[in-house]
This record gives C-alpha cells, sequence and structure tokens, in this order.
C-alpha cells in the first residue's frame, strides 16, 4: 500500500506533527509505502523532519519562497510596507482630500491616508493565504510520480478542507483526520460539511471528537474512532526515579503546550498565583511556544508573575523531552478545547501524576482520583485546588503517576497497535471506493 500523508505544516512542537510523524514511521515500519507533503516550507533543523528523513520516509513541501510569499505573516508585513510606499503618491491625495475635507494637519491626514491605504492592501492583496493553488499543483506532480493509494489529510480545523475537494475531483480515496474537537463556540468549522463528507472516511482522535464531528459538522461519512499513538519511553531505557521530590526540595510542575487560545494558559496563570500563595516554592514551566507568548508574558506580569520563568520555549528531541520528565513531580494540562491531547498520554507514559482539565477527549484517558486528577475547562480554582492537594501528598503524587503509568501500559496507544489500526482504516477506505 502506497499511503500519502497531507499535513499544513510541521510546527517545532505539536502533538499532531508528533503523531504524524509516528504513524508514518510505524506505518513503513510495516511494510508499507509512506511519504509525508507538507503545504508548507519546513525548515531542515525541524525535529519531526530530521525523524522522518533518519527514518528514510519521503517529505515533500512547498518551496521556501512560494511558503513565504503566499502564507509567512512576517513576509506579509513586509510586502504590505512595501506596497504602502509604492502608493505613495495615492496616499499623498488622500491626505489632500482628508486635509481639506476635515480641516485637519498634514501631518494626521497623512497617517490616516497611509494606514488606510495599508489596511486596503493587506485586506485584498496581502492577507488571503495564497497557497491553494501551488499545492493542487504539487499534489497532482505527486500523484503522478509517486501514485498512491489514499492520502491520509491531517486535519485542524478547515485549513486542508480543499484538498479534499482536490482528492474527488481525481478520484482518490481520502482518509481525513480531524485533531481537535469541533465546538460550535468556534467558528472554526464553519460551513465544513459542504466538503468532509467527499471524504472516504473521517477519523476522530476520541469518542467526544467522532460525536462532535457528527453533530457540529454534519458529517454522515463513516466516522472512526482512532487514537493516538504514543512511544513508550522504557523502550529508550528510560525509568522513572524511584523517590518523589524529597522534603525541602522545590516541587516542579510541568506543561507541554502550543501557546495558543486552545490550550487554556491564562486560566494556568491564575491558578499558579493561588498555588503559590500557598506553595511560593514550587516551580511551573511551559514547555512550548506560539502566536500568544508575548500576550502571555504580558498576562503574568499584570499578575506579578516571572513569565520568562515559566515559559521557557519547546523542546527539540525526544531525549530532552525524557529529562523534562526526569525533573516532572506533577503534569497539569489546562486546555478549554482539545481532540485528545499527546501531552497527555506523553504524561501517562512517562509515570507522571496528572491534572487535568476534560477538554476533548481527555477524560476517556483520566479517571478521576484513578489514575489522575480532572477539572471542569476554564476553572483556575479547580486547578489550583488539585494541584495544591498534590503538592502536599507526596505519596498520593507517586500512586497517581503508577496507576497513570499502568493505564498507558494497559492502553491503545502502542505504536503498533495504532499503525495496525490505521492500516485497517486505509483498507476499508480502498473497499469503499472500489464499491
Amino acid at each position: 500500500m502506497r499511503v500519502t500523508m497531507v499535513i499544513s505544516d510541521m510546527n517545532s512542537f505539536g502533538g499532531l506533527e508528533e503523531f504524524a510523524k509516528n504513524l508514518a514511521i510505524g506505518i513503513q515500519h510495516l511494510g508499507h509505502d509512506v511519504s509525508v507533503l507538507s503545504t508548507f516550507w519546513v525548515a531542515p533543523d525541524n525535529q519531526y523532519m530530521r525523524q522522518l528523513r533518519e527514518k528514510q520516509v519521503t517529505v515533500v513541501q512547498l518551496p521556501r519562497w512560494i511558503s513565504l510569499l503566499t502564507a509567512d505573516w512576517a513576509t506579509k508585513e513586509k510586502i504590505a510596507t512595501a506596497l504602502v510606499w509604492l502608493s505613495f503618491p495615492l496616499a499623498v491625495l488622500l491626505s489632500v482630500g482628508l486635509m481639506l475635507a476635515r480641516r485637519q494637519a498634514w501631518g494626521k491626514s497623512f497617517t490616516s491616508a497611509r494606514n488606510w491605504l495599508r489596511g486596503q492592501w493587506m485586506e485584498r492583496v496581502v492577507r488571503p493565504d495564497r497557497r491553494k493553488p501551488f499545492v493542487r499543483f504539487m499534489l497532482l506532480w505527486w500523484k503522478l510520480r509517486w501514485r498512491p493509494d489514499l492520502l491520509h489529510i491531517h486535519g485542524y480545523t478547515s485549513a486542508l478542507l480543499f484538498v479534499i475537494d482536490w482528492a474527488y475531483a481525481n478520484k482518490l480515496p481520502v482518509v481525513y483526520q480531524e485533531h481537535q474537537t469541533p465546538d460550535k463556540q468556534f467558528d472554526w468549522w464553519k460551513d465544513f460539511h459542504s466538503t468532509i463528507n467527499k471524504a472516504t472516511i473521517v477519523v476522530g482522535v476520541s469518542e467526544k471528537s467522532a460525536s462532535a464531528l457528527k453533530e457540529v459538522c454534519g458529517v454522515t461519512q463513516p466516522v472512526v474512532v482512532a487514537y493516538y499513538m504514543v512511544e513508550d519511553p522504557a523502550d529508550s531505557g528510560w525509568s522513572r526515579p524511584p523517590e518523589p521530590a524529597s522534603a525541602g526540595q522545590p516541587v516542579r510542575v510541568t506543561t507541554l503546550a502550543r501557546l495558543y487560545v486552545t490550550k487554556g494558559l491564562t486560566y494556568l496563570l491564575e491558578a499558579i498565583v493561588r498555588v503559590k500563595a500557598v506553595h511560593p516554592d514550587a516551580q511551573f514551566r511551559v514547555y512550548g511556544d506560539g502566536p500568544l507568548r508575548d500576550e502571555l508574558l504580558q498576562y503574568a506580569a499584570r499578575l506579578g508573575l516571572d513569565g520568562a520563568q515559566i515559559f521557557v520555549g519547546a523542546f527539540t528531541s525526544r531525549a530532552e523531552l525524557a529529562q523534562i520528565m526526569r525533573q516532572t513531580d506533577l503534569f497539569v494540562m489546562s486546555s478549554i478545547l482539545e481532540g485528545l491531547p499527546i501531552s497527555l498520554l506523553e504524561a501517562m507514559s512517562y509515570g507522571c501524576p496528572i491534572v487535568t482539565t476534560m477538554a476533548g477527549g481527555s477524560a476517556e484517558a483520566i479517571t478521576d482520583g484513578v489514575n489522575g486528577l480532572l477539572c471542569e475547562p476554564r476553572n483556575p480554582e479547580c486547578l489550583a485546588e488539585k494541584i495544591i492537594t498534590l503538592l502536599a501528598d507526596p505519596a498520593l503524587r507517586a500512586s497517581l503517576g503508577r496507576a497513570a503509568r499502568k493505564s498507558y501500559e494497559e492502553s491503545p496507544f502502542r505504536p503498533v497497535a495504532v499503525a495496525k489500526h490505521f492500516i485497517s482504516i486505509y483498507g476499508q477506505a480502498l473497499q469503499l471506493t472500489k464499491a
């Protein structure tokens, strides 16, 4: 079988990227041909790119210059600035008109005209993501050259729906996997139903995600639940330290999360304030990066926290992750929206005691009081209460950590099992196409 996985991009840190990488390697290990197609250029030092190439998985991507010109925000800002300067004569004419019409100073009129022009250039020319025609050409070229049997699209909201349309028009079977749990409070899934049902099979990453795909997105095609895979750290010789943090030693609380709105990190910061009022020596670390970094640092400062000590950046290798988890006494996840968070499954595999919200499929992996503690999303008071409970009780932390590890060992998240499950899903998609 020849499978091409399509992803929007490879961030330097992310659960979707980790899963897609692991699945590609796992399927290839089972004797199938796998390629990964990225609709955005990926730097060669990206950790997922490195690992795929080390395992000789073929990666295809848009050229760097096309990616930057069509979809990179920093480049778009520069283009908008250049267009404003090129339209300087028009800005002067508009300024004169404003000055006469409003009887205001030249400087104010010119600033208003220039800002209006920038907004028009940005909205009408620069802002739209113009990758689609280039991606369609790349897909056609890859279809003719590599001849995949099917596409496995790793979607996150509506970014890759146009690939489903392309595959449908080209009579290529599609397994579409939505890595988030659709929620009506976000408009990311608007008009989803008009395209999603062209997929051969739709995959949800949890039971909750699968139900939401039907209820929110109007999916009428078969929806299969396929859990994420997480490598067993024990296979690489990792073992959890036998003793919890000793008396007098600061307890280390870890979060793995992209700095994005769905991760609920403002609620985590509010919880940290409450925790530090009782346990001032507790050390909180968030490993990850993303578009909200500056905003989160500012919010932390307003709360009286040292954001630079909390938001320490992303890890870049499995070895670094193992070291982080070895130093973790308590894992916390504050998300408000999830599919099935890989970071949570990672924490289970490393035997960490866990406090998490019930976002997405989290409550399908964690049972409150058995292998972790649960809170409703957007509830910093509950997060703080559960964290304080575990900081004060090393024995309970150790017990929950052992239970989390046992849950992982007995779970369907093992790489071989997940890879085999997807092979069966691909086979089902091919059979449906032939029927």
